[in-house]
């Protein structure tokens, strides 16, 4: 008899969103069971699961929170269905490392996101009316500021924190670029760290501000690949020096390329504008604290008070949206 699968989530989450993609990937029937962010911490406790954080499945009587979790249960779970991680042991290693990183990229668009929604409320409804109902959007739109308020305080998303994040944004991606020329993740067969890191750069994409510096990266056609029903939009908020970074390394690749090719080293537009983030090489694409097999913190903080689960959400987080070919499967 087939497992009875169960996913409960909220729309508005990247790590939900990573969720459903493990699951289309197995091609696993599942039921979804929609929360609304706030009381889903309390709905989730109630249901006897270990924390407050979503995604979570219920496979018969498993219970499983977590992006990370998530991946090993199904592969548990449903061994005959496609694999999220290799069999060669030390390709898996190198997988689940890559795939743990890409726990902390989840963080981190998690933290800019919630940079932008303080400065405008509408980034956040942009993300998690559009899947909802007519009554449940105007009560999302109402509790939109005590959302984001108490977010940025379970996720520690400051100002400080989405700063670091951003100076950080362009080794990341680096990193990203350099695994797919490698060949890590974006094979023929995706693996569950092209679901971790691809839903995060689709994410980041739906930012105005930092969509230049990424779109013509390899990790942006990744991204498209892997995850590209991202809905929503944010507008370009973000405070312009907290763009420095970014256009720095903008400016510099495209000095390295002009002068690679024998041109005149010229940065095209280096304010922001129009910039893109040129292919990174294989080499030197470490990222400060955020190497291949260094260990990332918990994905997601719980609502006040709460603990975390590993890859997953406590309170409403980025754009949860449906994955390619389903369509007629409601986010919400």
């Amino acid at each position: 008899m087939p497992a009875k699968v169960k996913l409960y989530m909220f729309p508005g989450s990247n790590s939900v969103y990573t969720g459903r993609l493990l699951l289309e990937h197995k091609g696993i029937d599942y039921k979804t069971v929609t929360l609304m962010p706030g009381a889903h911490a309390f709905i989730m406790l109630g249901l006897g699961f270990p924390t407050m954080g979503v995604p979570a499945l219920k496979i018969d009587g498993r219970r499983v929170q977590g992006t990370r979790p998530m991946a090993r249960a199904l592969d548990e779970e449903f061994p005959d269905a496609p694999a999220l991680f290799p069999a060669d042991p030390a390709r898996r290693k190198a997988v689940q490392a890559a795939e743990r990183w890409g726990e902390e990229l989840q963080n981190a668009t998690r933290r800019i996101f919630y940079c932008a929604a303080r400065r405008d409320h509408g980034a956040f409804k942009s993300l998690m009316t559009p899947a909802r109902s007519l009554p449940m959007r105007g009560v999302l739109r109402m509790s939109a500021p005590i959302v984001i308020r108490l977010a940025t305080g379970a996720h520690r998303a400051s100002d400080d924190a989405g700063r670091e994040d951003l100076e950080l944004l362009p080794e990341r991606l680096d990193q990203i670029d350099a695994w797919l020329a490698e060949g890590l993740i974006g094979g023929d067969e995706l693996n569950a760290a092209d679901f971790q890191i691809a839903v995060n750069v689709s994410a980041l994409m739906l930012s105005d501000d930092l969509r230049p510096f990424i779109e013509n990266r390899p990790a942006a056609a990744h991204a498209r690949r892997v995850a590209p029903d991202y809905a929503g939009h944010l507008d370009a908020v973000l405070p312009f020096e907290w763009l420095e970074p970014l256009r720095e390394d903008a400016a510099a690749k495209a000095a390295g390329g002009a002068r690679a090719s024998g041109g005149p080293a010229t940065a095209r537009d280096a304010t922001g504008g129009g910039v893109t983030g040129g292919p990174a090489t294989a080499g030197g694409a470490t990222a400060r604290g955020v190497t291949a097999g260094g260990s990332a913190t918990a994905g997601g903080s719980a609502t006040a008070g709460g603990d975390a689960t590993a890859g997953g959400d406590a309170t409403a987080t980025i754009a949860a949206s449906t994955p390619a070919g389903a369509a007629a499967q409601p986010v919400a």
